[in-house]
């Protein structure tokens, strides 16, 4: 049976806070997984996160910005909507970093997905 949940009230299945943003469980099924995620004066995660299949992100509030290896950054404000390509190295975070707004997104994955992280090295802007 699915369940009707607030994204902006921090409704999930559960949840799941690290340094580098919150993450509440919406769908846990055998094809997709689904995600918020809530990004508020997080840390940058060091490493890049690397999907095996392809990531919907859609932003409900504030603005993500995401850094791609190899490609240039994309930056969605709120209403935007982006798929990261399967094996692309990327991490995202809250844009402007200093801005008191949280970004929150919902992500949406293959519920095979296989997920690494590698470490990431500073790269020219």
């Amino acid at each position: 049976m699915s369940s009707v949940f607030s994204v902006l009230d921090r409704e999930a299945l559960e949840v799941t806070e690290t340094p580098f943003g919150s993450v509440g469980v919406l769908h846990q099924g055998d094809d997709v997984n689904v995600w918020w995620i809530w990004k508020e004066r997080e840390d940058l995660d060091p490493e890049w996160t690397i999907f095996s299949r392809e990531d919907f992100l859609f932003v409900v509030a504030g603005t993500l910005k995401l850094e791609l290896r190899d490609v240039r950054d994309v930056v969605l404000e709120t209403g935007g909507a982006f798929v990261i390509p399967a094996r692309t190295a990327f991490r995202g975070y809250r844009w402007p970093r200093d801005s008191e707004e949280p970004c929150v997104f919902v992500a949406v994955s293959a519920a095979d997905v296989e997920t690494t992280k590698e470490p990431i090295e500073e790269r020219e802007r």
